[in-house]
């Protein structure tokens, strides 16, 4: 069946009763002219919003349609895990054209209702109308955080360490992959495509920075390494100096790089949607930090550098030379460029 066959209400009907997930603070989810939350004394609400093109952010036959539900949910998990809070509800509107399979649709929000059921976020409605020729999904999230534990971009200071929870740079070479840009080896191009398909958002490792109370600030890698530490940089009036020998660039990413000729140390700086937690932190934190991760069984975080007194950012490589780095990233509106969520 097709959009123009079942229109906006009766595809409502036809989600409401599996979407309609409980969670904490939610008093009236999908159905009615607003969903209703209440609010937790204590706590700050948090709002997030991310909106994907076809053929801007994704390409409708590189990626499944079970996957871009989950990836267009993930993405502004991330940003609520980045300020250290907890998703509480998600909003979602579509803009269809009318010839689409309604099965694509369902498995756009079979997608979506996977990932939110696994951190208790409930789908709390959104908007249907219809699109000429592009599938557009926009999603916001709210979500809140305990009042002394928000972690802003702003807070960081000269002599503060500077932290990855996680590699970077297997996105971006998933996307190369994809758009054939590169080759990947046999056997290797399941894991870079899905790691660009199907990203994880550390919303467990946000919360738990943020209740130690250790980092100063925290931003997640959506556009790339280098674009967003000069959002903290920016926010925190401060620069950076970053170790090019303590970026964390996967075994995998290593062996593409040598295969297909490419530089795997610019991918990890420049590639965006990693999704990894970049935060900052004082020195003396350093075995407090080591301590918090061990303690919650997780990977230590990797110390990739020093905020300094700025401005700029600059790297020095592993023969000892500086260079000034420029804070690369996704531009929405550079044509040269493509985010491709798929």
């Amino acid at each position: 069946m097709k959009f123009s066959e079942i229109g906006e209400f009766g595809f409502i009907d036809s989600i409401k009763g599996w979407c309609d997930i409980p969670a904490k603070g939610v008093i009236k989810g999908i159905g009615d002219d607003c969903a209703v939350l209440r609010a937790t004394p204590g706590r700050e609400l948090l709002f997030t919003t991310d909106m994907l093109v076809q053929d801007i952010h994704f390409m409708i036959d590189r990626i499944p349609f079970y996957h871009l539900g989950r990836k267009a949910i993930a993405v502004n998990l991330s940003d609520i895990a980045a300020m250290g809070g907890r998703p509480l509800i998600a909003l979602i509107s579509l803009a269809i054209p009318a010839e689409t399979e309604v099965e694509e649709i369902h498995e756009l929000y079979r997608g979506m209702r996977d990932i939110c059921e696994h951190y208790n976020l409930t789908i709390g409605g959104g908007d249907t109308v219809a699109s000429l020729d592009k599938l557009v999904i926009n999603v916001s999230v709210i979500g809140d955080a305990k009042k002394s534990e928000v972690l802003y971009r702003s807070g960081s200071g000269p002599g503060d360490r500077i932290y990855l929870t996680g590699p970077v740079g297997d996105s971006a070479a998933g996307l190369k992959i994809l758009t054939a840009e590169i080759a990947p080896p046999e056997g290797m191009g399941d894991y870079f495509i899905k790691t660009h398909n199907d990203p994880v958002p550390l919303v467990e490792i946000g919360e738990i920075i943020a209740a130690s109370g250790i980092a100063s600030a925290m931003i997640d890698l959506s556009d790339g390494l280098l674009s967003d530490l000069g959002h903290i940089c920016e926010e925190s009036k401060a620069g950076a100096l970053l170790l090019a020998e303590k970026i964390p660039i996967s075994p995998e990413l290593t062996l593409l790089a040598g295969s297909a000729g490419f530089d795997a140390l610019e991918l990890a700086l420049s590639g965006g949607e990693d999704y990894q937690l970049l935060f900052t932190a004082p020195m003396e934190h350093e075995q407090g930090i080591d301590k918090l991760f061990k303690e919650h069984d997780l990977h230590p975080p990797y110390h990739i550098g020093e905020i300094g007194q700025g401005p700029g950012i600059r790297m020095k490589r592993a023969d000892g030379s500086l260079g000034e780095l420029q804070a690369r990233g996704f531009n929405h509106f550079n044509r040269n460029q493509r985010r491709d969520y798929g």
